[in-house]
């Protein structure tokens, strides 16, 4: 046997192993997204099955192939993408916002954020990179949404065509 031989065969073994690998993924994977990226890992491994068998015989048999299942994958994981669902807050942090809303219906003053273990507080340096993040976090800001309402109320949109 060649050294072609060689690499031929530890090549379509592991692209094996590869593909076992992405199928149980499939099967045991815990969120829709796993399964999805462990789909498009499959294509790859069927075209890079394709590309290595053409290698080895020297042909181009399979070209339309290998296209066509590259362009499956990428078009059906942007498709997907566009779909995940972004993460929901933890109930948690439900729990949170709806005892600040109560609050402040209440007319309660609001109470201070907590500040996360490991930052500046507890005696910890900060990181320099997230710095703006923390003090962002303990100085409470809390963004407005622009509602219609907004809009009648700044002249600047009155001034704006509606489409």
């Amino acid at each position: 046997m060649s050294m072609l031989d060689w690499a031929y065969w530890i090549s379509q073994f592991l692209l094996a192993l590869g593909a076992l690998c992405a199928v149980y993924r499939v099967y045991k994977g815990p969120s829709v997204l796993d399964r999805v990226i462990s789909v498009d890992v499959i294509l790859i491994i069927v075209g890079s099955v394709m590309l290595v068998d053409m290698a080895y015989y020297r042909h181009t048999d399979f070209i339309l192939f290998v296209v066509v299942t590259a362009v499956i994958g990428f078009l059906g994981a942007v498709a997907i993408a566009r779909y995940v669902v972004v993460r929901t807050p933890d109930s948690e942090d439900t729990v949170r916002q709806a005892e600040a809303q109560a609050a402040a219906l209440n007319g309660d003053p609001t109470p201070e954020p907590e500040i996360p273990a490991g930052t500046a507080a507890d005696g910890a340096q900060e990181d320099e990179s997230t710095s703006w993040f923390a003090a962002l976090a303990r100085s409470g800001f809390v963004p407005k949404r622009k509602d219609e309402n907004d809009d009648a109320a700044d002249p600047a949109s009155s001034r704006r065509e509606k489409p």
